[in-house]
């Protein structure tokens, strides 16, 4: 799966509308049971059964709910990821740091070519380390635009799954506000509810662990970025840049 930020927007957007009638279902559903079971011919029993199932259904549909909306403070971060990915990539880092690296390189400096003697040598040998220190960071600038991707196609994946898992509540949530009036069709509906509910932090729980996997991996190869900048070939001074003078 790759990141496409006008599919994912609409992801979002869905979610966004998704709880909007989630949340209109589930507020109806209380008033409905109550107004059907408020009658003399039903027992007292089954009113306070009904009422007991309504409430546990509103109960796990609000959790839902909520985690929704919480999940939904964090959809900024694979968008965010993906545009800083295009600039680790390209022209921003990844490609001013091969622009060095190539124009520093003993073949392409062009001094030496009308620059003969002492001078000339000890200018090239001053220079061209460089070469090797900027395709060092070229080179981490590609890992890390890799890890930025990696990361921000997990969350599309987090927030596709979520989409998904409320595609699939919302019809049966409808069903079960238009059977709340009848005390007879209410039980069996709200059951298909509540047990698509249940399945909520199973479906979220495993997309974030699914998110959490791929993002513990890219720290780990971000982790080991931070040895790059000692390699004694590319940062012979200690993890500093090569000095260019002599």
């Amino acid at each position: 799966m790759a990141f496409n930020p006008e599919q994912f927007q609409a992801i979002i957007d869905k979610l966004n509308s998704g709880l909007t009638t989630i949340s209109k279902y589930v507020t109806e559903i209380g008033p409905k049971v109550e107004s059907a079971v408020n009658h003399w011919y039903v027992p007292d029993a089954v009113a306070r059964g009904c009422i007991w199932i309504a409430n546990k259904l509103i109960e796990g549909v609000n959790w839902i709910i909520k985690k929704i909306v919480d999940i939904l403070q964090g959809a900024f971060a694979p968008v965010i990821m993906f545009y800083n990915a295009i600039q680790w990539q390209g022209e921003e880092i990844r490609g001013k740091a091969s622009g060095v690296s190539s124009s520093t390189q003993k073949f392409n400096l062009t001094a030496p070519k009308y620059w003969e003697g002492a001078g000339a040598t000890a200018y090239t040998n001053a220079i061209f380390p460089q070469s090797g220190a900027a395709a060092q960071v070229a080179s981490s600038a590609s890992t890390v635009a890799g890890c930025l991707t990696a990361c921000g196609v997990a969350g599309f994946a987090f927030y596709t799954a979520v989409a998904v898992y409320m595609a699939q509540l919302i019809p049966v949530l409808a069903a079960s506000a238009v059977a709340a009036p009848t005390v007879a069709g209410f039980p069996p509906a709200a059951a298909a509810v509540t047990a698509e509910a249940a399945l909520g932090p199973a479906v979220i729980g495993g997309a974030a662990l699914a998110v959490l996997s791929v993002i513990g991996t890219e720290l780990t190869v971000l982790g080991e970025l931070s040895g790059e900048k000692t390699d004694k070939s590319a940062f012979p001074h200690g993890g500093h840049w090569p000095v260019g003078t002599v």
